[in-house]
Formats: structure tokens, C-alpha cells, sequence
């Protein structure tokens, strides 16, 4: 009679533990992305500082940025393709 009882108490348990709710997939991953982004508003906040103009407009203010003056890159000419066609 006890061998009965401990046989179905482990049977319950073991019902019981198979019906268990698993973590969603990719909880972990997630949880450990948002704790990694500091802001995760950057983007949204920072539109105001993002300068709008084409790449032509554009060539001046990024030569001052980086203290390089070039006057070979006119119009839509560009350094990678260049590289590329050595």
C-alpha cells in the first residue's frame, strides 16, 4: 500500500512539473539588450542635431569635422569605389 501511494505522489509530481510554463524564447536575450542601451530614446531625441542637406552640402561640414581638406571627391565621386577599382 505505501509502495502505491509514493508511486502515485511521484506520478502527480512529475504531471505537475511537466505542465510547467516555460520562459518565452528569447526572453533572456531581449532582458539582456534593454539593460545594455542606455537611451533607448537616442534616436528620437537627437533628430533636432542630425543636419539635413544632400552629400554635396554635406562634403563641407564633414571636412571640417575631421580636419581633412579634399577636392578630389566632387559631385558623387567616392574613395571606396576607387579603392576597389585598384
Amino acid at each position: 500500500m505505501n509502495t502505491i501511494r509514493i508511486t502515485i505522489i511521484l506520478l502527480g509530481v512529475g504531471v505537475l512539473i511537466g505542465c510547467a510554463n516555460e520562459a518565452r524564447l528569447g526572453h533572456h536575450v531581449a532582458s539582456v539588450r534593454s539593460e545594455q542601451v542606455y537611451n533607448p530614446n537616442a534616436t528620437k531625441e537627437n533628430e533636432s542635431v542630425i543636419p539635413l542637406g544632400s552629400g554635396e552640402r554635406m562634403e563641407g561640414a564633414y571636412q571640417t569635422y575631421t580636419g581633412i581638406q579634399s577636392d578630389s571627391l566632387k559631385g558623387t565621386n567616392s574613395q571606396v569605389l576607387d579603392g576597389f577599382a585598384q
